[in-house]
């Protein structure tokens, strides 16, 4: 697996429309270019709270880091 440099992100996002019980939702899938891991999403909802984990998770500690380095 390739490691991308933190505070970046890539993957090909792909949306589309599905009816259910008479109503249209959107659903939506993002793939890795470089895994081509994919992840599926019932929901616009679920792909966002996706996307802010992965900012989180990878910003964890970044400011912190660059806090103590002015400190220095």
């Amino acid at each position: 697996m390739i490691d991308e440099p933190s505070g970046y992100h890539a993957y090909l996002l792909r949306l589309w429309r599905t009816e259910c019980q008479g109503q249209w939702q959107w659903r939506a899938s993002l793939e890795s270019p470089h895994t081509r891991e994919r992840q599926l999403f019932s929901s616009l909802e679920q792909l966002f709270a996706f996307l802010s984990e992965q900012c989180e998770d990878r910003t964890a500690g970044v400011g912190q880091e660059e806090t103590e380095g002015q400190q220095k």
